[in-house]
């Protein structure tokens, strides 16, 4: 039982005890409490100088590709392969994500990056980067169209168009592995026929194009095709066609090759 002198003295005891603030900074002592002070006052001094000086710093560097131990290039692992690429399509209304986008897929407990095109409207996503002598791989497969229809143009120069001047290594689903020269691009043979039907629909294909000193050397699904030489021009963009069907690629490389100038003086 609380007695009549408890009920009046409890709050009085409640009244007396010091703000837990107070209690705080007093277990610091009085010198205590001047340190805490002076560090606040430092902190609030220097919080202006610290941000100016952080806006002030130069933007990071961009990060070196990342090659492989073979020195290739796989340019889909880039985190702005779009911005690397510029597209061109004869709709301007279609935009470049109505177009073409990357798209991940498991095989084998593995992911990949898949650049898909609908195939619609006609055009195509170049790179903005030059190429002349190099190696250039990738994968292409057609979902569903047994009949597809893209293509690799190497070399492109002067302006972007459909379709532009460009060596063409074609991926239609029956004539894959032709090339040949389009709009005053020129090479010899003026024509290199198609031999090898691309593997069916939705069954992943292999290509490899080596482009040294004007010369175009093609590969496809571990088959040498044959090249083209004195090629007109011999140096320019590349890029993947937006042909009517819709077209997966994964697996895109470069890599860079030496003049064979340049391989015979090491030799």
């Amino acid at each position: 039982m609380t007695s009549h002198l408890d009920r009046h003295t409890a709050p009085a005891r409640r009244i007396q005890e010091p703000p837990f603030r107070l209690n705080f900074l007093r277990s610091f002592g009085a010198r205590g409490v001047r340190y805490v002070l002076m560090l606040v006052g430092v902190i609030a001094f220097s919080a202006p100088r610290l941000a100016a000086q952080e806006a002030e710093k130069p933007a990071p560097k961009p990060k070196k590709e990342e090659k492989e131990k073979d020195g290739k290039v796989y340019l889909l692992k880039s985190e702005k392969f779009f911005d690397e690429w510029k597209y061109f399509t004869a709709d301007e209304n279609i935009k470049r994500e109505q177009n073409w986008e990357l798209i991940t897929e498991m095989e084998g407990g593995k992911e990949f990056k898949i650049l898909k095109c609908t195939g619609k409207p006609f055009g195509y996503l170049r790179s903005k980067e030059k190429f002349e002598n190099c190696e250039i791989g990738l994968e292409w497969r057609y979902p569903k169209a047994e009949n597809g229809n893209s293509g690799i143009l190497v070399f492109i120069d002067g302006k972007d168009q459909i379709w532009p001047t460009s060596i063409q290594v074609q991926l239609h689903q029956p004539h894959a592995g032709r090339v040949f020269a389009m709009q005053g691009a020129k090479c010899e043979p003026a024509e290199l026929p198609g031999r090898m039907p691309a593997k069916p629909a939705n069954e992943w294909n292999t290509c490899k194009i080596t482009c040294r000193d004007g010369t175009i050397s093609l590969m496809m699904n571990g088959q040498n095709l044959g090249e083209v030489k004195s090629c007109m021009p011999a140096k320019g963009y590349i890029a993947l066609q937006s042909e009517g069907a819709e077209v997966h690629f994964r697996r895109i490389w470069k890599r860079p090759l030496k003049k064979e100038k340049e391989k015979q003086t090491e030799k």
